[in-house]
């Protein structure tokens, strides 16, 4: 989700004449807090693929939470550098993600449309997936969960929610205006 917008603004920050070492000024307010919310689904994700009965009952049991507290840190960071506008359009997109995901007993509905070449199916197969679950008609705020089909001959094709739009619109932003910070003193 966020290699696409992060590519493409890169490339258009470059053309404008961005600098890739003003990322290093970037001043990033709680980004422990972001690291470990990712940490933290990455790690449950892992443990979703072992083997000890034990450690998936474990995560059947507390995936719930720790998407939960993950989605916390995500806001707490967001808010922590709310001045900056790319962290407003990522703060709607967690907040809208967020309210599909807890109204969906921490899961991300997913409606696979036939306009993609996938199914229900892809969703189990990914042994690291702790978040998504196939959309059906009991699935509660339905507009805001993973329902804009990008097919192919998009090379990379998706299904994606409006909450990640904004998210990858905050990415997007983030590049130019980070890379382009300063750009009247060089």
């Amino acid at each position: 989700m966020f290699l696409e917008p992060s590519l493409i603004s890169i490339i258009i920050a470059k053309l404008r004449g961005g600098k890739f070492r003003n990322l290093s000024n970037v001043v990033f307010k709680g980004y422990f807090l972001f690291v470990g919310a990712f940490l933290l689904q990455g790690l449950f994700g892992l443990l979703n693929n072992s083997t000890s009965s034990e450690i998936k009952y474990f995560v059947s049991n507390y995936s719930f939470h720790i998407i939960f507290l993950s989605y916390v840190l995500l806001i707490i960071t967001s808010l922590l550098n709310i001045k900056k506008v790319y962290m407003k359009l990522f703060m709607i997109g967690i907040l809208l993600n967020f309210i599909v995901i807890m109204a969906n007993g921490g899961k991300m509905p997913v409606y696979f449309s036939p306009k993609l070449d996938i199914d229900e199916t892809v969703i189990e197969e990914r042994e690291y997936d702790i978040i998504h679950t196939p959309a059906d008609e009991d699935t509660k705020f339905f507009i805001l969960a993973d329902i804009i089909t990008i097919p192919k001959p998009y090379p990379l094709p998706k299904i994606i929610s409006i909450g990640d739009i904004f998210i990858m619109a905050g990415v997007f932003v983030f590049f130019q205006k980070e890379m382009l910070n300063n750009l009247s003193q060089t």
